[in-house]
């Protein structure tokens, strides 16, 4: 079998994650990928973890470069800049993640007009912290203070400070983007013969897009004169069991009566907001809730609960996800690594059914080569994706896409398409809408409350809506004629639904044999917990992303949200690598995208450093192995600055702000080695000096002195960015019923290309029957039948 992306050439100068990471996605495809490292290695390659601590054949090195070629050159000669341009100008694809503005860039010949000379043709993926344009592309940053900037920095356990997401996480969701980037763009190449086209990923506006539209619910809350920035936790959460933690998850208010009814405390299933508010019942419930969690194992608690229909998972960590039935039985980890060396690593986060990812090869050794050879490729290879769309602005003109996805996974996958010109046509009934339609939808203001709620809006723009009762043979059969019609069908229900409804693949296939189907469950679509119930939380907790989020001292934390959207990005990429396969062979496929398996994907750290050193490493708040760095109350009420001290010129304008500047040579302070060892103290320091201070003020005097410094965003601000704006971040669009708003885009800008991040606003409920059935050959008399029996309708059946 051949791969998804064979034919495909890519160029990596990038190191540390995410630029690996987009490019490992794009090895995983089958691209051939070439690695260029200076003479110093990749920073990666000392990152770690080590078996037996020896500096060597580094895990998270290997994993995220596993497969690709290397190519060790120093730039700074022209014998090595000669080498590089003579790899490039035989590439497809440039990935790089230099500083924005980098000099480096044109003194290599990296800038546009120079690539344009040597590669006509050329896709270049800039990766970034905040875009290559833009009033805050120089600022200093590190992965805190993007973090903090861009709302991932939360209170996740009452009463102690905001802290960041572990493990990374972050990092690898840019690199998601940014191999979703290049596909995009080089579909967009196939339109713009000759001419070179740019990819500029942000970091921070992808973490942004991960977020639950905050932004969205805090113009809705403020809207109903309600506080926008409340401190709600999901419930149970993660709680502590007889032998570990356990997530008990409630997404809805029958979960809540559900889960007092499981415990014996049926007296509380009236106060489910106030217990989520933290309010005195909290403490009430919790002290008459914990002996029986301490009753029950985790094994036993998660059963029980799922028998029950309520989501809830283990909280594994990197020894215990390995024991995990469901990843065992489906043999998501593998091994892999030198001779000698091997280690557990988790697998591909996706399944493709007629172009499997192949086994991971050795990442490169350092300094090994100083030759490499593309592998010869046909002439229908030459110029990728060459019989591609006509339209820049609209890469994905001309795909039909049949949306049979529900709440967020699968819906930003079709949401993502329709942006940039596909035909989504979305189903749902009006026996039982999308469920994401509840979500966030807060007082049922007016009849139409199931219209306008945030998330169901911002995660269902660009499509077009149709209601079927698929429960019935006339909305089966209805559905699918327009399956069959379809390019591409997406899914993420449990994997019962849709093949009670005679629309799984093999189904699919008898009336459309080239059809690429993307099925998204949750738990995946075999294996002992495939019918589990689950969401977002479930798929954090279970992967292990819980467990390395919070302080060392206190319990896992959820990171609350970043799964769904994760696991979509990864879905589309694949997807966008399956569709060139069928382009250049006519074959269409399955691809499988279990959402526990992203989540581990992009969570690879724990399960590696406990196979090389049977230790899990405890959680590490806001702290960096290797430098100081924290997060303080400011001024003012619940404000927050994030702060990190990367070496000895932050100390002295950390010194300097605070008003202390005789501790700049204090040996407790004067190095990076003690200021490590004396973190606590540091911490005191620095938090006497931020708390007389608003955080705004704090962090742009730091700013001003080159230190990575950010006022932690909230949802009530998110509008107000001078970054966003000068990026055109934010599209208003108008809505029939809710009005004109403001919906977030997509965290890249690619040039030439689409210019705009959406086309319309999202549909209401069965918006377009009239249109998609008259076009599948109906007549107005049969549509009016159709609605009179209820197969189809524009009302929620029971609101």
């Amino acid at each position: 079998m051949s791969s998804a992306l064979a034919g495909l050439r890519v160029v990596e100068l990038g190191s540390e994650i995410a630029a690996p990471y987009c490019t490992k996605l794009l090895s995983d495809l089958g691209a051939e990928v070439c690695k260029i490292e200076p003479p110093q290695g990749d920073p990666l390659r000392s990152w770690g973890p080590f078996r037996d601590g020896v500096p060597k054949h580094g895990g998270l090195y290997e994993y995220l470069n596993a497969g690709k070629r290397g190519l060790t050159i120093d730039l700074e000669t022209s014998s090595g800049l000669t080498r590089a341009h003579e790899l490039i100008a035989q590439a497809d694809v440039l990935v790089e993640d230099l500083p924005a503005g980098s000099a480096d860039r044109f003194e290599w010949g990296l800038d546009r007009e120079a690539l344009q000379q040597r590669n006509p043709g050329l896709v270049v993926v800039r990766i970034s912290d905040y875009g290559q344009d833009g009033p805050r592309r120089g600022q200093p940053s590190t992965p805190l203070t993007l973090q903090a900037a861009s709302g991932w920095v939360n209170i996740r356990e009452f009463g102690r400070p905001p802290v960041q997401a572990g493990a990374r996480i972050p990092e690898y969701i840019v690199g998601g983007y940014a191999a979703l980037a290049a596909l995009t763009a080089l579909r967009v190449s196939s339109a713009e013969q000759d001419r070179v086209v740019e990819a500029d990923v942000s970091a921070y506006e992808s973490l942004l897009s991960t977020l639950p539209y905050p932004m969205l619910l805090a113009e809705r809350l403020k809207s109903m004169g309600l506080p926008t920035n409340s401190k709600a936790a999901p419930m149970l959460g993660i709680v502590r069991a007889a032998d570990g933690w356990i997530g008990i998850n409630c997404l809805t208010g029958q979960h809540w009566l559900d889960v007092c009814a499981m415990m014996g405390l049926p007296e509380f299933g009236e106060h489910q907001l106030a217990i989520m508010l933290g309010g005195p019942e909290r403490d009430e419930f919790f002290a008459k809730a914990q002996p029986w969690l301490d009753s029950m194992s985790v094994a036993d608690l998660v059963e029980l609960s799922q028998a029950m229909r309520i989501p809830a998972a283990p909280i594994n960590d990197g020894s215990s996800i390995l024991d995990c039935p469901q990843y065992r039985e489906r043999g998501f980890f593998v091994e892999a690594g030198p001779e000698g060396a091997r280690f557990t690593r988790p697998g591909a986060p996706f399944r493709l059914s007629k172009t499997p990812v192949p086994a991971p090869g050795r990442a490169p050794v350092f300094g090994a080569a100083d030759t490499v050879q593309w592998t010869a490729r046909g002439q229908r290879d030459a110029g990728f994706l060459g019989d591609g769309p006509a339209d820049a602005a609209n890469p994905f003109a001309g795909l039909k896409v049949f949306d049979l996805s529900t709440f967020w996974a699968g819906a930003y996958l079709t949401c993502y398409l329709g942006a940039f010109g596909a035909d989504v046509i979305k189903v749902e009934s009006i026996q039982r809408p999308d469920g994401h339609r509840y979500s966030g939808s807060l007082l049922r203001s007016s009849d139409d409350w199931y219209e306008i709620g945030p998330l169901w809006q911002g995660t269902n723009l660009n499509k077009r809506d149709v209601t079927l009762d698929l429960s019935s043979d006339t909305g089966r059969e209805l559905a699918l004629r327009l399956a069959a019609d379809a390019d591409v069908v997406v899914e993420n229900f449990s994997p019962r639904v849709v093949e009670q409804f005679g629309l799984d693949y093999d189904s699919l296939t008898k009336v459309n044999p080239g059809v690429v189907m993307v099925r998204m469950p949750g738990f995946g679509l075999d294996g002992p917990w495939r019918d589990y119930v689950g969401w977002a939380l479930n798929i954090e907790q279970l992967a292990g992303m819980s467990a390395v989020t919070g302080y060392a001292d206190g319990p896992p934390c959820n990171l609350q949200g970043p799964a769904d959207p994760i696991a979509g990005v990864h879905a589309t990429v694949a997807l966008l690598a399956a569709l060139e396969h069928r382009r250049r062979t006519g074959e269409g496929q399955l691809i499988e995208v279990a959402q526990i398996e992203v989540g581990a994907a992009v969570t690879p750290e724990p399960v590696i450093e406990y196979s090389m050193t049977k230790r899990v490493r405890k959680r590490e708040g806001n702290r960096h192995r290797q430098y100081a760095q924290g997060v303080y109350r400011a001024q003012g009420e619940d404000d927050w600055v994030a702060l990190s001290v990367r070496d000895d010129t932050d100390w002295a304008a950390v010194t300097e702000v605070i008003g202390r500047p005789e501790l700049r040579d204090d040996p407790t302070f004067a190095s990076t080695d003690s200021r490590l060892a004396h973190h606590d103290e540091l911490d005191e320091v620095i938090a006497e000096g931020v708390a007389t201070r608003t955080a705004e003020e704090f962090a742009e005097a730091l700013l001003q002195r080159g230190v990575p410094a950010q006022r932690l965003m909230t949802g009530d601000r998110m509008y107000d960015v001078d970054q966003l704006d000068a990026r055109g971040f934010y599209e208003d669009l108008d809505h029939r019923i809710a009005g004109r708003q403001r919906f977030p885009g997509w965290p890249f800008r690619i040039t030439p290309g689409p210019s705009r991040h959406h086309r319309s606003a999202s549909p209401t409920l069965g918006q377009h029957n009239d249109e998609v059935l008259a076009a599948l050959g109906l007549t107005p008399a049969e549509i009016s039948a159709l609605r009179e029996r209820q197969v189809i309708g524009e009302r929620l059946l029971n609101p």
